[in-house]
């Protein structure tokens, strides 16, 4: 991409960014600095400029001593008006990590015990449970609902009575996941809400768009639960559980300050609902967990292979004793105590950073999710 183009494209980002609304969002949210860039340049406060060598992915990170976002920008993603307006909604979200980091947000997930989360069939039944819950609230959302645009008493009721049944099934996935699944719901806290402050955004751009993007998100939650990406969920399940919470009148505390995530606000709140039925035992049918457990069973199989795949690259060990110090979460898997990471990894050994960059393989200290015990590397 030349530099004209990534001008051009900041202008247009710009142009939209002003139209929003900052503080309807999120209360005192307002437009932070952001950085558009290529492999080579950046565009920042309208300014080219050449690319931080330490500038990957799209996030929030400190620049010039303060906080930015910065955005990875490719060529399919400024094709069309809409794709511009999804685009300015993206750096809207990140924006928002950039205020959750200056006010103390402190309840982010633990990425690397996240990709350990057990591989149980009654789990994965629960969530596609818990899924059809979230695309039934959808539905209702879907534009010429009148029920559900015209009826403000009937749209809190709805929305308590399927926060009051995911609260079951969230309830029984706490006990039956030993307590793994509150790394899920960090990430619905930290990148869920983003998620929900940026679909606000394109909602107030492209009001259409928005409505369209709503049923691609359902697609792509139930996608991530097939997969068993747990990260990837809860971008689809936070924006939703934060729309369920302000239909019922759920405050889900946005001030930063509470360690609790959003779920655990949520349900407090729900389950003191005099409204709220009392709970009911769970019971999972044959059907659902013979299905559950071909997704368990298909997964275990798919992580296997690209396992075997990777040590027949990389099949010469180097014992080393380092810590992982970053990642992309976006791009790490586990099997048993090896990590196969495609996209980007950092480790600390004897005090120095190395970066490893493209497909490496390493395993852990057994049952460990920090300590590193072996580098693995090609035939030379």
């Amino acid at each position: 991409m030349d530099r004209h183009t990534l001008l051009d494209t900041y202008q247009k980002l710009e142009e939209r960014l002003a139209k929003l609304n900052f503080m309807s969002l999120w209360q005192s949210f307002t437009k932070r600095p952001y950085a558009l860039y290529t492999d080579e340049s950046m565009c920042f406060c309208g300014e080219l400029l050449p690319k931080p060598d330490y500038f990957y992915g799209n996030t929030a990170i400190e620049y010039d001593s303060k906080m930015i976002a910065i955005w990875m920008l490719k060529q399919e993603q400024i094709e069309t008006d809409e794709d511009l307006d999804k685009l300015a909604a993206k750096l809207v979200h990140e924006m928002f990590h950039v205020m959750q980091m200056e006010n103390g947000e402190s309840r982010f997930p633990h990425d690397l015990e996240l990709i350990a989360f057990p591989l149980n069939p009654e789990l994965v039944a629960l969530a596609k449970r818990e899924d059809d819950l979230l695309e039934q609230y959808a539905n209702m959302m879907t534009p010429g609902n009148e029920a559900f645009e015209d009826e403000q008493e009937q749209r809190n009721l709805d929305a308590t009575t399927i926060l009051s049944r995911i609260a079951e099934i969230r309830s029984f996935m706490r006990t039956l996941s030993d307590g793994a699944i509150i790394n899920e719901w960090r990430t619905e806290t930290v990148e869920g809400i983003a998620e929900f402050v940026g679909f606000k955004s394109l909602r107030q751009l492209n009001s259409s768009l928005a409505a369209k993007e709503i049923t691609v998100s359902i697609m792509n939650l139930r996608k991530a639960t097939d997969a068993l990406d747990h990260r990837r969920h809860s971008y689809y399940a936070g924006p939703l559980l934060c729309s369920l919470a302000e239909t019922a009148e759920i405050d889900f505390d946005r001030s930063f300050a509470s360690e609790r995530t959003l779920w655990e606000l949520i349900e407090e709140q729900i389950i003191a609902k005099p409204d709220v039925s009392k709970k009911r035992e769970l019971t999972l049918t044959d059907e659902e967990l013979r299905e559950a457990n071909v997704i368990v069973e298909q997964e275990k199989a798919r992580r296997e292979e690209k396992l075997t795949s990777f040590q027949a690259k990389f099949p010469v060990e180097e014992p080393i004793q380092a810590t992982i110090c970053g990642y992309d979460p976006m791009n790490i898997v586990r099997v048993g105590d090896y990590l196969l990471s495609t996209s980007f990894l950092m480790i600390n050994h004897e005090g120095e950073q190395r970066r490893l960059m493209g497909e490496h393989l390493i395993r852990m200290k057994p049952g460990d999710f920090w300590n590193v015990e072996a580098l693995y590397a090609p035939e030379r």
